[in-house]
């Protein structure tokens, strides 16, 4: 599944808040970083990968994101939550 949004963060701030939202001792999502560079970052959970990649889109002056599985996960929807809430100054 490929599910796309846009936001006000930086591409840097979208995949920090990624690493922060599955991999933090408090995180419900007991996940690890498996593959990262400065566009994506893969984590993997109990069930499942989720590849998380972020760009800025000049066009729309904001930035892309883009998560990856291979099936439905209920915090692909929380994460995109957390990107609607994210304020760029925090």
């Amino acid at each position: 599944m490929i599910t796309e949004t846009s936001t006000r963060l930086a591409p840097g701030q979208v995949l920090d808040g990624a690493r922060r939202f599955f991999t933090s001792e408090d995180s419900v999502y007991a996940a690890t970083v498996v593959d990262e560079s400065d566009r994506h970052v893969t984590v993997a959970t109990f069930r499942s990968r989720l590849a998380i990649s972020a760009w800025e889109d000049e066009s729309l002056g904001e930035t892309r994101v883009r998560v990856s599985t291979l099936r439905r996960q209920d915090a692909v929807g929380r994460f995109l939550a957390w990107l609607e809430t994210a304020s760029p100054g925090e």
